[in-house]
């Protein structure tokens, strides 16, 4: 029975690593050929989940009444379809694999934030001593992206002819102060991410709860799911000559050798993505049913960290000691947060008469 129940916790756990990682190489590989790509990357991965969503949707000779109400299903879908569009699209401001997993790993500031200033929801000392922890990490982060951006040549040799040489630093040219603003927008985009990530976390949850009479929660979610994605497909065609050019620098890359057709390099990676992100959705759904929450938080919080590692390695991405240093407060912040127990019910009313 137990070598049974370690089998059935094997395969997810094997599919989350396996399927995420895989969808993360698979992504940087066409972002490193193409960095304006991601809304592309974004059109396809939503078409794969429609795809498989629709057989599910239908019932006898149509799609399925929707039982939460449409105006709920518009809110979330304008928050999910916001967040996803954004966050790939940063990648076309100077944003790095690595760095926007960093960053897409420290929701809890903006949890935690929205839920105190918007949902009346009260923290414990030690939850917030982690926030601190993910900030000063974001902070790290974001310095060491400067310090690769700016000083990447830092310096120039002024060589004699003898042969001798001496490093002169150099002021930053113009070019890369053009380069640091627009960075500058994609960690904007990326911190407005985190925001509506956030929001759309109270959102769900808030759902859940009201509409736990009329349909159970897997239900609920798979019906938020479908419909967020279909809303998708709107802002989309919306930005269609951007995802008409990254089709067309995909589809005029190098061909796959060895095969019997012609088959672009580009558009292999981009189904290698879409099929990796399926299994790893699906191996987290799986590893959700059977191990606990803390140990889900454990092996999502691994996943993530070596993706990051595997960025670094596989695509030679900068890195500095303030990246090592805020991976470990990002990362620990936010294994810590998953341990710590918030403020009571009554500690919170209790503080909310005080204020008064």
């Amino acid at each position: 029975m137990a070598a049974d129940a370690q089998e059935g916790t094997l395969v997810p756990v094997l599919m989350v690593f396996g399927g995420c990682m895989g969808a993360i190489v698979a992504m940087e590989v066409v972002l490193k050929a193409d960095p304006k790509s991601g809304n592309l990357l974004t059109l396809t991965a939503v078409l794969m989940v429609l795809f498989q969503s629709i057989p599910g949707r239908i019932s006898g000779s149509g799609l399925k009444p929707l039982v939460a109400p449409i105006a709920s299903h518009a809110k979330f879908s304008a928050l999910w379809v916001s967040m996803s569009v954004l966050a790939n699209y940063a990648f076309a401001y100077k944003i790095s694999v690595a760095i926007f997993t960093l960053i897409r790993s420290c929701n809890i500031i903006a949890t935690v934030l929205l839920g105190y200033t918007v949902f009346g929801e009260r923290f414990s000392a030690e939850q917030l001593l982690c926030v601190l922890a993910v900030t000063v990490g974001i902070f790290l982060a974001s310095m060491g992206e400067i310090k690769t951006l700016n000083t990447s040549d830092p310096t120039s040799a002024a060589c004699s002819a003898s042969g001798s040489c001496a490093e002169i630093t150099s002021l930053p040219a113009p070019a890369d102060d053009v380069e640091l603003a627009t960075w500058a927008i994609g960690i904007a985009m990326l911190a407005f991410v985190q925001l509506l990530q956030g929001f759309l976390g109270h959102v769900q949850s808030t759902y859940y709860k009201v509409y736990k009479d009329l349909a159970p929660k897997n239900e609920l979610c798979d019906e938020f799911l479908f419909t967020s994605h279909v809303v998708a497909l709107l802002p989309l065609l919306c930005l269609k000559e951007d995802i008409m050019a990254a089709a067309r620098v995909a589809m005029a890359s190098d061909p796959v050798p060895f095969l019997p057709f012609h088959l672009p390099a580009q558009i292999l990676w981009l189904l290698v993505n879409n099929v990796s992100q399926t299994i790893c959705l699906k191996g987290v759904f799986r590893t959700s049913a059977t191990v606990s929450p803390l140990a889900l938080t454990i092996i999502l919080s691994v996943r993530k960290f070596l993706s990051v590692v595997v960025s670094i390695v596989l695509f030679s991405n900068p890195w500095t000691v303030q990246h090592s240093v805020a991976t470990v407060l990002i990362f620990g912040g936010a294994f810590a947060y998953s341990q710590v127990r918030g403020v009571s019910p009554a500690k919170a009313k209790g503080a909310e008469r005080k204020s008064d």
